[in-house]
């Protein structure tokens, strides 16, 4: 029924008879000129406006007491060095052009809440807080760490969970008194596998009063943390103290969720949700192929990158469509790898179903169904927690 295809690059001459088959006669030279700012904004445009569009799904939500799990991360990627008066790379060892796409969803109804297109030299940190809503939770990676940010989620009555980035200030209150906490001397004292939970207070000079939990980690798991600082490529051309070394003994969380929301012993649980999203940038660089830019003029590459963005949107919403589905029939989840592989090996029957009437996508939607009930199920991985099950906890 579904005949898999191996992607390729596609060239200028594809184009040319890629719209021949729809009617459209044009010669390679023209179709390049066609390749220019408008079209590129164009993309855009069409980009923003898919994710506009939401996808409405009648099924039962996962239960839980937060409305959204909202987890955002960046990936970037290197480009021709040609491009970099548009897109300015980190430089160091790489290019000194490169690109990055920050991506939003909700982990509960896999809902898109934003994509953005960015200088791969743009700190994390200045992508601003998408869609803020109330009864949100909002899970951000230490690269997103600002105390404004924090102040701002609280304002909106939604809730944070984030790990602790080393350095920063903390203060306890004693006696009407800011006073500065040594971390280190609590985490001295802690017993392996102990989880202590500190009223603490971030910022300078306006004080903002959030929950600080520490859990001691085996010692096993403590000397993983360290080796991996010491062989992460941005500290080899830097030394580390010995204070972020003694660091690693704990995992170091801060939210401003009471107990009742969110359990102190579901923290570590919780947080690892957002790994989910390491997840779907594997599928973007492995199925869709998004990191693999070929010389070409900035214009053209543009608009590439926006259609495989908007390839990435339709399946992401299939995706939604087909988990709910499964979720609601069979109480289990399918496998977000195993169902962009397959995906993207349809891609050009998906293309040819869109441009039919609902009865044919109707018939279509229902043949991928058949299939990704036998195929496609998320595996139990050993000594790890499937999504769902995390999800379910926290209900």
């Amino acid at each position: 029924m579904f005949t898999a295809k191996k992607s390729e690059t596609t060239s200028v001459e594809d184009l040319c008879r890629e719209l021949q088959k729809e009617g459209v006669e044009i010669r390679k030279q023209s179709l390049q000129e066609r390749f220019n700012e408008p079209a590129s904004n164009f993309m855009k445009k069409m980009v923003e406006h898919a994710l506009s569009n939401k996808l409405e799904i009648s099924s039962k939500k996962i239960a839980c007491k937060f409305e959204r799990i909202v987890v955002n991360d960046s990936t970037t990627f290197q480009l021709p060095e040609e491009y970099s008066h548009k897109y300015k790379g980190c430089g160091g060892g790489g290019s000194i052009a490169g690109i990055k796409n920050q991506y939003c969803y909700d982990l509960l109804s896999q809902e898109i809440i934003d994509i953005t297109v960015q200088s791969g030299a743009v700190p994390d940190v200045s992508y601003l807080l998408q869609d803020l809503r109330k009864n949100d939770l909002r899970i951000e990676d230490l690269g997103y760490f600002k105390v404004d940010k924090l102040r701002l989620v609280e304002e909106a009555q939604a809730c944070f969970l984030s790990r602790l980035k080393f350095g920063v200030n903390i203060y306890i209150l004693e006696k009407e008194k800011y006073k500065q906490l040594h971390l280190l001397d609590v985490i001295d004292k802690m017993k392996e596998g102990e989880i202590k939970s500190i009223q603490v207070y971030l910022g300078e000079k306006e004080k903002f009063p959030i929950k600080l939990v520490l859990e001691k980690v085996a010692n096993k798991l403590a000397n993983e943390k360290r080796r991996k600082l010491k062989t992460d490529k941005q500290n080899k051309r830097k030394g580390i103290s010995k204070d972020r070394l003694i660091f690693c003994d704990v995992n170091a969380f801060i939210t401003n969720c009471t107990e009742e929301q969110l359990p102190n012993h579901l923290l570590r649980e919780c947080y690892s949700l957002r790994w989910q999203i390491e997840i779907i940038f594997k599928a973007w660089k492995s199925f869709f192929k998004i990191d693999k830019v070929k010389q070409m003029k900035i214009e053209r590459f543009e608009c590439f990158h926006y259609g495989c963005l908007m390839l990435i949107i339709v399946s992401t919403r299939l995706l939604r469509y087909f988990k709910q589905w499964h979720l609601k029939k069979h109480k289990e989840e399918i496998s977000d790898l195993k169902f962009f592989k397959f995906i993207v090996s349809i891609k050009q029957e998906i293309k040819e179903v869109i441009k039919k009437q609902k009865l044919v996508l109707s018939r279509f939607l229902d043949q991928l169904s058949e299939i990704i009930e036998r195929t496609y199920v998320k595996e139990q991985k050993k000594n790890k927690l499937k999504p769902l099950t995390i999800l379910r906890n926290l209900a």
